[in-house]
């Protein structure tokens, strides 16, 4: 069965070993053993004890109803639903990551095409803001455990567009582009502008004044040693610290990220930030309040555009890279729950987590700048900000408004 075998060759001798004994001791169905083989992989990845070591045998061989197999499995998943259902646990746990090796940044022929922001369209199951995205760098020299980047580029080198300027200055926008994202297939500011993409960025930004250039970060690159287009908007990804040792590898602290954000303000640059994603962690709570706390007290509403909210989101795709790297991490040590076709919390989850961290903003944050739920769904939004959007060209009209009044 290929998604077995897709997961089963990455594994390690030993954890292959075991299985196949299983497997030889009692029977499966086919989707029985696919099951068994993700469990393995996550336990392996959380360094979580297997299920293989720890399963009630006697009690199983006992039986004598025929159904070793099906009990196997229901004790299986008991094991593994409990874990997930938790607040996860970094307190010991240690992970060995070593840092992706990279082959240097390599410039490639390629033409510039606009692309879309990766919400589900269908239905608007999310509330969208028809975010156009720009792919001036592809793959990232950061190791987060949980990037989808590495599910669609190769994982040794990171590309950069030659040409860049003159590509851009010769691209014809529709008159309905307004605000464009550069954080989707690298770290904005990764290269800095050893490459020249931050200047051929900046000569397309003067190029359409109206545009929005918005360009995310996790990285401590100051490039606020000169002055930008004001419709650059320079925004951080911000997450809490446990989250950032443990899982996003080789990023920037989060005092770093900040004091980056800061040089920005003070150099005229427009900011911004998503406290995205979230996880559910034992210590939550008290973090991600803490990264309200210490925005609050840097910046003023004046200075911000926007503060988005998020949480993991993952696709199949994604998932079954994560498996097959086996790097060790606990992102995946989470209920994953269908979520507009893809797999994320649950509702209920969100909805604590968010509401926590809009609530620990003050009276006068919460009123002057404007917040929104990305790639979330469309329930959330009354329950955890107080408004809600009909439909999704509502929230890109609302969005388009508080943005180009910051210019």
């Amino acid at each position: 069965m290929k998604a077995f075998d897709d997961i089963f060759r990455y594994l390690p001798d030993t954890s292959k070993e075991k299985i196949s004994t299983l497997l030889s001791r009692y029977r499966f169905s086919e989707s029985q053993k696919l099951e068994i083989v993700k469990e393995e992989a996550d336990l392996l990845q959380w360094k979580e004890p297997s299920y293989i070591d720890k399963a009630p045998y006697d009690a199983i061989d006992g039986r004598k109803d025929g159904r070793k197999g099906d009990a196997y499995i229901k004790g299986m998943r008991e094991y593994t639903s409990k874990l997930r259902s938790e607040e996860t646990d970094y307190s010991a746990f240690h992970p060995c990551t070593p840092p992706r090796s990279k082959h240097g940044v390599k410039e490639i022929e390629k033409d510039v095409v606009l692309g879309r922001c990766p919400c589900p369209v269908d239905g608007e199951k999310t509330r969208c803001c028809n975010l156009r995205t720009l792919d001036a760098v592809e793959q990232c020299a950061f190791s987060c455990s949980y990037c989808s980047v590495q599910a669609f580029y190769s994982e040794n080198e990171i590309h950069a567009i030659s040409g860049l300027k003159e590509k851009l200055l010769s691209l014809e926008l529709d008159p309905s582009v307004w605000h464009i994202g550069t954080g989707q297939a690298s770290d904005s500011l990764l290269l800095g502008d050893d490459h020249g993409t931050l200047s051929a960025l900046a000569a397309f930004a003067e190029r359409h004044p109206d545009v929005i250039i918005e360009l995310k970060s996790k990285s401590k690159r100051n490039v606020f040693t000169r002055k930008w287009p004001r419709n650059m908007f320079f925004s951080w990804s911000l997450n809490a610290p446990t989250i950032i040792e443990k899982e996003e590898h080789l990023t920037a602290s989060l005092e770093e990220r900040l004091e980056d954000a800061e040089r920005a303000r003070d150099n005229g640059a427009v900011v911004g930030f998503h406290i995205h994603p979230m996880v559910y962690f034992r210590g939550w709570e008290d973090e991600y309040s803490a990264i309200a706390e210490e925005i609050e007290r840097r910046f003023s509403p004046d200075d911000l555009y926007a503060i988005s909210i998020g949480t993991l989101t993952f696709t199949k795709a994604v998932i079954r890279k994560l498996r097959q790297r086996g790097a060790e991490s606990r992102v995946l040590e989470m209920e994953l729950t269908e979520a507009a076709g893809k797999y994320s919390y649950p509702l209920e989850t969100k909805k604590r987590m968010f509401s926590t961290v809009f609530s620990a903003f003050s009276e006068r944050f919460r009123k002057d700048v404007f917040f929104y739920l990305c790639m979330e769904d469309p329930s959330l939004w009354l329950p955890v900000l107080g408004r809600e959007y009909r439909n999704d060209r509502e929230f890109e009209e609302d969005m388009k408004r508080h943005y180009l009044a910051k210019l």
